[in-house]
């Protein structure tokens, strides 16, 4: 820890007791991996006991670690969110909307944060993912290469009157955003336009997808974190990897069988941060096909 200089970066997570252990494994990599130093702040879904709370403090001990529980929280976000009826309601209704609004709110003074979810998994030393300077006047996020996990239809796309306009695939499972480049217009339009709410738990990553249309958005270079599909790879390139609920166990056992075997010397890597570009019709019919193939016919 010595090595690593206070800027003040505190990495948000929303956490609960379902999974716990898994999510602490993925954080203390987290913890042990990055040269940048944080602080950490955990959200909790409402579920955690003070018995959870001081397990969490004992395993990651090597960090500073805050947590609050976000169901308490509600009305101050509210209140941040006065005049926009349908962020609102999606906060109050959604565990996607606590994942998305919380961590903006967090620290108003600062306009920058970032988010990370629980379940990526650190597999090497690594340092300037938490660069105030590559965020800045835009966002980053994770790059998802085999689908646009999105809520639309291809035929969104061709509406009359307005359209969704997104970048292609970004997943939400790293984000980080300048706050003041939000558009809150364009989020408070899409989150109340149900007719394009045609898959619920991709509305939000829907609409971080319109905003980052809409700003200097960027992604982490899919070869560096890595969304660990049944076709992924994982290679000296690689500091970490999301591990999806669907695809987690098999995973978790390579992954488990590499960690123990592997007596090569880790790399210490930097980030590779790439522009994202804007979707089109023909481009997100090809991945909805592809995601069809893969999750009907089991085809990768």
């Amino acid at each position: 820890m010595e090595e690593k200089k206070d800027k003040r970066i505190v990495v948000q997570s929303l956490i609960g007791t379902k999974q716990l252990s898994f999510y602490l494994r993925c954080l203390r990599s987290l913890i042990e991996f990055s040269k940048d130093h944080f602080d950490l702040h955990l959200h909790s879904d409402g579920s955690l006991s003070q018995t959870d709370e001081n397990f969490i403090h004992a395993e990651l001990k090597d960090a500073k670690v805050t947590i609050s529980n976000s169901s308490l929280n509600t009305d101050h976000i509210l209140d941040c969110l006065g005049g926009k009826p349908n962020c609102q309601r999606f906060r109050k209704e959604s565990i996607w909307g606590i994942e998305f609004f919380e961590p903006l709110f967090f620290n108003e003074k600062d306009p920058v944060s970032y988010y990370l979810d629980a379940d990526i998994i650190f597999l090497q030393p690594f340092s300037g993912l938490f660069n105030r300077s590559k965020t800045e006047n835009g966002a980053i996020f994770l790059k998802d290469t085999q689908w646009d996990a999105y809520c639309l239809k291809p035929f969104n796309f061709l509406r009359k009157h307005k359209k969704p306009e997104v970048v292609e695939g970004i997943n939400t499972g790293l984000v980080f955003w300048d706050k003041r480049v939000i558009d809150w217009d364009y989020l408070e339009w899409f989150l109340g336009e149900t007719s394009l709410h045609h898959i619920p738990e991709w509305i939000m990553p829907t609409a971080q997808a319109g905003l980052a249309n809409r700003c200097n958005a960027k992604t982490v270079s899919p070869k560096q974190i890595t969304n660990l599909y049944p076709n992924a790879k994982i290679t000296n390139k690689t500091f970490g990897a999301h591990l999806y609920g669907s695809y987690r166990k098999k995973w978790i056992e390579k992954l488990n069988e590499t960690q123990n075997g592997n007596d090569v010397k880790l790399e210490h890597i930097t980030p590779i941060f790439t522009e994202c570009k804007k979707q089109n019709i023909i481009g997100y019919s090809f991945k909805q096909t592809k995601r069809w193939i893969n999750t009907r016919l089991n085809r990768w």
